[in-house]
């Protein structure tokens, strides 16, 4: 019914615009004013049945039951006997080719019923019952009234033969409206099932996030704690090594989550004034003693000119730098690693652009290795180089109107570049507040 409302409501207009080219053209035909009063009557039938099928169409948006269809049949039985009245009046008229014409518009109607009130095979019949009544009924009171003259009934049998070609395309219109419904119904059942899956895939991860945490964060705690009561600066710095590997694993869980976050939608952004040096510093610390492990160099230059406070979400601005930071170390075996902050004048006042950049010795990325990252946004496997760490800061970056940028060749190291544009809340050497 949905379907059949809007059809009747989005051609009102178009059926009002034929129908009063027909009346002009009747009245010359007819020699006299009837059509126009016909067509100023039909004015009122259309806009009512306008709004009669507009509310139908509410109540079915809405869920509400729609009108009796016995009402609405009856209704739009006596809408076609109307609106065929015009056809009589050409009919009879004396104009010699007024039977053809009668006929046009008869066949015209039954094509309006049949796209229109195809939905509804009730409807279906209370529209073209009529039409097609006038169709057979006007040849045979012409026939009957001239004395059984049988090329009155040549306009019949044309009228037989556009109307079996109807009926067919009528067919074929229910059989097309049947297949699309199919297929919708079968997309609605895949998204369905898409949408499921991903709420379980979003429950799975949730729980696995839970059910990890709490142990991890007792086996950070106790490391510290070794750490803090060993004797020999030897095992000091092996236990520096467990809590670098509980803090990426950590790491990794937090990017699970927040994937998943992104997939859907939910992660947002909470930008609250914060040091981006003491970012740079607390992120190069924590991967200090896994860069000592490799005898790589760590080593951080920090811009002079760089604002001691600016408005941004810290803990996902170290969550990029902290994965730009652990492809690094994790992908470099000689040389080190080099983290930068520098800072350039924003295009709007009271603003800076921030550049968080990580350069490293390492193997490097191939042109398609970066085009599969940046180009298409796909997260690499382990295979193929830096994984979901990079591709969650790609769209962490995005997410916080920054930009994620490298520049790699094979054997000759990789530079990541982040940039963020931010309000600016407190000049280098400013104090901080109390």
């Amino acid at each position: 019914m949905v379907a059949l409302s809007r059809a009747r409501v989005s051609n009102a207009m178009l059926r009002l615009g034929a129908s009063g080219v027909v009346s002009i053209v009747a009245t010359s035909v007819v020699g006299h004013a009837w059509p126009l009063y016909w067509f100023a009557g039909l004015v009122g039938v259309v806009l009512m049945d306008r709004a009669i099928f507009a509310r139908v169409l509410a109540e079915a948006e809405r869920g509400k039951p729609p009108l009796r269809l016995w009402r609405l049949a009856g209704w739009t039985t006596a809408q076609s006997i109307y609106g065929n009245v015009l056809a009589a009046m050409l009919w009879f008229s004396t104009y010699l080719p007024g039977e053809t014409l009668a006929m046009m518009y008869i066949l015209g109607g039954l094509a309006n019923a049949a796209t229109t009130l195809r939905f509804s095979h009730a409807l279906s019949i209370a529209g073209a019952g009529p039409t097609i009544a006038f169709m057979l009924g006007l040849p045979l009171a012409d026939y009957s009234l001239s004395g059984a003259n049988a090329l009155d009934l040549m306009p019949l049998v044309a009228g037989l033969l556009v109307l079996g070609f109807g009926v067919n395309l009528w067919r074929s219109l229910l059989a097309s409206d049947a297949a699309q419904a199919q297929a919708e119904a079968a997309v609605l059942r895949e998204r369905q099932a898409a949408a499921a899956a991903a709420a379980a895939k979003s429950d799975t991860i949730q729980r696995m996030n839970d059910e990890l945490r709490t142990p991890m964060a007792a086996l950070i705690g106790a490391a510290e704690h070794l750490r803090r009561a060993a004797a020999s600066p030897q095992a000091r710095a092996h236990i520096a090594t467990i809590v670098q590997a509980g803090e990426v694993l950590k790491l990794v869980l937090g990017d699970l989550s927040d994937l998943d976050r992104l997939e859907n939608g939910e992660l947002s952004i909470d930008a609250k004034p914060a040091d981006p040096r003491d970012i740079a510093r607390s992120v190069v610390a924590a991967f200090r003693p896994a860069a000592q492990d490799k005898h790589l160099e760590l080593f951080l230059d920090l811009a002079p000119d760089a604002p001691a406070l600016v408005e941004m979400d810290a803990l996902r601005v170290r969550q990029v730098l902290f994965n730009l930071l652990a492809n690094a170390v994790r992908y470099t075996t000689h040389g080190g690693v080099r983290v930068g902050l520098s800072v350039q004048p924003s295009q709007m006042q009271a603003r800076a652009l921030l550049s968080f950049t990580v350069a490293d010795t390492g193997a490097g990325l191939s042109r398609s290795q970066l085009a599969l990252i940046f180009g298409r946004g796909r997260i690499c496997s382990e295979g193929e180089g830096p994984g979901l760490g990079l591709g969650i800061s790609l769209r962490l970056a995005k997410l916080m109107g920054g930009q994620l940028q490298a520049k790699s060749e094979l054997g000759e190291g990789s530079v990541f570049s982040f940039t963020l544009d931010a309000p600016v809340i407190a000049e280098a050497g400013a104090p901080r507040a109390a």
